[in-house]
């Protein structure tokens, strides 16, 4: 469904900048190396000041949004550097939207709250001026984790403070909580996951298997114990999982090949696990039996993101054909596609009530979207 004369709200408050980031809005690097949108030359971990956005979110429907139909759109939240978001993640308890973006033109502020439920208005957090590769809200809510640079940064959600620095030797470009919120699995450029303890800072296992070269993304089954990883490997792009306790490969998937990010995600019951690929595809895999139980045609870019819906019935993917979609996942069928977006969809995450599908991408904005 196509929006129609949605307003924009703009967000303020820009701080020196503390981290240089290769210039350019699509940084290019070598052919060896799998495609990414910008490299780090500096380590993280200063402390950092909220500052207050002072605007609202602006909608683009006065209609109750319970009775909007699943692809209507709802509002749109606008950066006003116009940096792509390249990450968004609802907290627990659905109030506040976490967004993370790519710091390209050198415009400084790269990690926002949003009161989604309190009308829109932006925290800024100042401190944060390099590339957001991944947000995750812990479980309980009271920790955001983000991927920057080398590092994944423990920030408290009260307080707006940083709490802990977690080190990596090259990019980090995916985190992710078990279900407990004990355990932060990371994935790196360097070819491993690592499993971290998050009371006490420190590696508790590292994932890793010939011929991997760069994980892409990472994801806890409900289960707590496995993980699933996605990666550039020697011989294309591979999905395993691992039992994280043992740290070995229990399965290997043998997904399509994609050069840069390979989204997953598992359902809620962690029966089925989806993920996106370069071939605009998404398929839906069997956990168990390790085999592909359906693939989702309609995408005319490269898929990169999915997220399940809280129930597990719906499917949302954003692709490089600027647009999202929502699926049916029992028949595989489109119910919607969403479109607003003037450039590639990077991110999608569906609210705690599954009501509401948030989108974000290149073109430095974030969507929310009708989802049932």
């Amino acid at each position: 469904m196509a929006e129609t004369n949605a307003p924009t709200v703009t967000a303020g408050g820009t701080q020196p900048l503390t981290v240089t980031s290769r210039p350019g809005r699509r940084p290019v690097e070598p052919p060896a190396r799998p495609r990414r949108r910008t490299l780090l030359l500096a380590v993280l971990g200063t402390a950092a000041v909220a500052v207050p956005a002072g605007a609202l979110l602006s909608r683009s429907s006065e209609s109750s949004e319970d009775t909007l139909p699943p692809g209507a759109h709802r509002a749109t939240l606008t950066d006003p550097t116009s940096e792509p978001i390249v990450s968004v993640a609802f907290s627990p308890d659905g109030s506040t939207l976490a967004t993370g973006a790519l710091d390209s033109l050198s415009t400084g502020d790269t990690l926002r709250l949003w009161d989604v439920a309190g009308r829109g208005i932006a925290t800024t957090l100042a401190g944060q001026t390099g590339d957001v590769e991944s947000v995750a809200f812990s479980p309980d809510g009271r920790t955001l984790a983000i991927a920057t640079g080398n590092a994944v940064l423990l920030w408290n959600v009260v307080d707006r403070t940083p709490t802990a620095t977690l080190a990596h030797s090259q990019l980090v470009l995916s985190v992710a909580f078990s279900p407990d919120g004990g355990t932060l699995v990371t994935a790196c450029r360097d070819g491993a996951a690592r499993l971290w303890s998050v009371a006490d800072r420190a590696v508790t296992g590292t994932l890793i298997s010939e011929g991997m070269l760069v994980v892409q993304s990472v994801a806890f089954a409900p289960d707590g114990r496995t993980v699933a990883t996605a990666s550039a490997d020697v011989s294309g792009g591979l999905v395993r999982l691992w039992d994280s306790a043992q740290g070995t490969v229990t399965a290997t998937l043998d997904a399509p090949t994609w050069h840069g990010y390979k989204p997953l995600a598992f359902s809620p019951d962690g029966v089925t696990l989806t993920t996106g690929s370069a071939d605009r595809t998404v398929r839906l895999w069997n956990v168990a039996r390790r085999t592909v139980t359906a693939t989702l045609t309609g995408h005319t870019g490269e898929v990169k993101s999915v997220a399940f819906s809280p129930d597990g019935k719906t499917l949302g993917s954003g692709a490089t054909d600027k647009t999202a979609r929502l699926w049916n996942v029992a028949s595989g069928t489109t119910t919607a596609t969403l479109v607003g977006h003037t450039d590639e969809v990077d991110a999608v995450a569906f609210s705690p009530d599954g009501k509401t599908l948030a989108t974000s991408g290149f073109d430095g904005t974030v969507r929310l979207w009708a989802a049932r």
